[in-house]
């Protein structure tokens, strides 16, 4: 197995990986690591990932009526 380290913006890792010779084609494995501490909260992470979709395609499952209200 070959590595490559690449140190670029989101966007452009496609094109850096054509410019090292990498087919568009190819099969890659990809470990993502945010040099700035960047974090994404969990919930940006569920909804990016389609984590919760399900509750739309079987909304007798949960409604409105289940939330629970907390106080502060």
């Amino acid at each position: 197995m070959q590595q490559i380290v690449i140190d670029a913006p989101a966007g452009e890792v496609s094109a850096e990986l054509g410019r090292r010779g990498v087919a568009a084609d190819a099969k890659v494995h990809v470990i993502v690591e945010f040099l700035d501490d960047e974090t994404l909260p969990m919930a940006t992470i569920a909804e990016a990932g389609k984590a919760l979709d399900w509750l739309a395609a079987e909304p007798e499952l949960y409604s409105d009526a289940d939330l629970v209200e907390r106080a502060a």
